[in-house]
């Protein structure tokens, strides 16, 4: 099973501080947004780095980013069917 996450970390010491799970995530959407091939499942940790990603991210997800004060990325876990 596959769960995307929006992880938040403070600048200053990388601190993680804010998790929100994804839920409804149309991965050719996010692919588009961060300028990956169509056959790239996104499994890897991209950070959320331009006005487009983070408008998109914000209206989305209703999520409200300060990237002031927090760096933000787009993060992907794998758990088995098991958990």
């Amino acid at each position: 099973m596959i769960k995307r996450f929006f992880r938040s970390f403070q600048k200053e010491g990388e601190d993680l501080v804010g998790e929100k799970l994804l839920n409804n995530v149309n991965l050719e959407e996010l692919q588009k947004l961060f300028k990956v091939d169509g056959n790239n499942p996104m499994y890897d940790c991209y950070l959320i780095e331009n006005q487009e990603q983070f408008d998109y991210l914000q209206n989305k997800f209703n999520v409200n980013l300060n990237d002031e004060l927090y760096d933000y990325y787009l993060e992907t876990d794998t758990f088995s069917e098991d958990n």
